[in-house]
């Protein structure tokens, strides 16, 4: 497909997600899971587009294969005890991508550059179904949600890549914290505070770096962009779970 998807149908696409997400968590855990992985598949299959690396289906093969392998890591296991293998593995098979061009390998250094920094965020998007199916947990995610969709509603407003940052990592901070009190769980305003600050300041970093990368507006690669806020911020929620939870 070729049509386009401007900064705003990104933002909408994002709140859309993670409205889905939350209503999963609410209705059924494995749910959640599956609808985590998707959004994670979908970032593996667009993100080399996104970036307009050489050897791009490579570097899908890669992304899609560690997406699943961190998932069923993470559900075996029960924590992140063993992503940091699939971390391990999926490098290896970013050189072993590297090695098998057969196009003169042109911008091998940004091409491997890429391919690890898509199984950084894939394994990052693993950390959501470690969170397990608890009660508080279920909330920590509907709370990430709102957060989430608070950020991209920022985020579709022009006003200057730092006020706008600086905008929204205020406003997902204190919608967090509304939304750890509104929940009546034992997040509370602290928690959902830090959960609506780390996901405002990576979702403001991501729109201003995306930005710059015209294939953004592509539509495998903008579905890549909007998905990119969510899987992300799954490490550092399953984080914030288990420091001050």
């Amino acid at each position: 497909m070729s049509a386009l998807m401007g900064s705003s149908t990104r933002a909408v696409l994002t709140s859309l997600a993670a409205t889905g997400l939350a209503v999963a968590a609410y209705l059924s855990w494995p749910g959640f899971v599956a609808a985590a992985g998707a959004a994670t598949l979908i970032f593996a299959v667009g993100w080399a587009m996104l970036l307009g690396l050489p050897a791009a289906r490579g570097t899908i093969v890669v992304l899609v294969g560690a997406t699943l392998a961190a998932f069923g890591a993470v559900l075996v296991g029960g924590d992140l005890r063993y992503l940091a293998v699939v971390m391990a593995l999926g490098v290896g098979a970013a050189f072993v991508h590297e090695l098998a061009r057969r196009d003169g390998r042109p911008r091998l250094v940004e091409s491997l550059a890429g391919t690890v920094t898509g199984l950084a965020v894939v394994c990052s998007g693993a950390g959501w179904a470690a969170l397990g199916p608890g009660v508080i947990e279920v909330a920590l995610v509907l709370c990430a949600a709102i957060a989430l969709a608070a950020a991209s509603a920022c985020t579709a407003i022009r006003l200057g890549p730092w006020r706008e940052a600086l905008i929204t990592m205020g406003v997902t901070t204190v919608v967090g914290a509304v939304a750890g009190l509104a929940l009546l769980t034992s997040i509370g305003a602290l928690t959902g505070a830090l959960v609506g600050l780390a996901t405002g300041t990576l979702t403001a970093a991501l729109h201003i770096l995306l930005g710059r990368y015209p294939t953004a507006g592509r539509f495998p690669a903008g579905l890549a962009a909007a998905m990119l806020p969510i899987v992300v911020v799954g490490i550092p929620v399953y984080v914030v779970d288990r420091l001050f939870l």
